[in-house]
């Protein structure tokens, strides 16, 4: 009898140890679950908010021709380790803009880019400028935003005059940097008829 209660003594602390074997086990996986659903959470909220905005110069503005200032936000912050890089026209490779944001250098929140002729400038007529906001390899997210822009001459830089802009005044009706025409060749009997007719 006595050692039927052992026996079931035995019995009971072993399924105990089983039990709490169980419940560690399980928690663990409650943990590992737990742990993959937040980083889906946050792998999902990244792509779906991961952004990025040119917000100077804004589409379709004029700009001086040569160097410009470009200036942006992103979803970007200190923590994600995403960043922001700049081409105009296509000049590739991009170009790391610089982090302006409140929380440090790597916070793109706010970014600035200053080109140079080296990488790119604006040119006369249409430019694509384009930002590029990419994170971590193992997070494989990029999103682009592109601004069109027109080029033109800044002030005091030379323009080509327009027909339009000719005076009427002696002399003046063409630029001086155009010959003037060689008397010589003016047909003198049918400037000479013309006269008489007029007569």
């Amino acid at each position: 009898m006595c050692h039927i209660i052992i026996g079931k003594s035995i019995l009971d602390i072993s399924n105990s140890i089983s039990d709490m074997n169980f419940q560690g086990f399980s928690i663990q996986i409650i943990t590992l679950v737990l742990g993959i659903s937040l980083f889906a959470a946050g792998f999902a909220t990244t792509l779906a908010y991961g952004l990025v905005k040119i917000t100077s110069p804004a589409k379709g503005q004029h700009v001086s021709v040569g160097n410009i200032l470009i200036s942006g936000t992103s979803s970007s912050n200190a923590t994600n380790h995403c960043t922001v890089s700049i081409i105009i026209n296509g000049v590739k490779p991009y170009q790391q803009a610089t982090s302006t944001g409140s929380k440090g250098p790597n916070d793109y929140s706010n970014w600035t880019f200053a080109s140079t002729p080296k990488y790119g400038t604006i040119q006369a007529g249409i430019n694509k400028i384009t930002a590029k906001y990419s994170c971590l390899p193992n997070v494989n997210l990029t999103k682009f935003y592109s601004v069109n822009v027109t080029g033109v001459p800044a002030k005091g830089q030379a323009i080509l005059p327009t027909p339009a802009s000719h005076t009427k005044a002696t002399g003046g009706a063409f630029p001086p940097s155009l010959p003037s025409v060689n008397p010589s060749i003016v047909n003198e009997s049918k400037h000479s008829k013309i006269l008489k007719s007029s007569n």
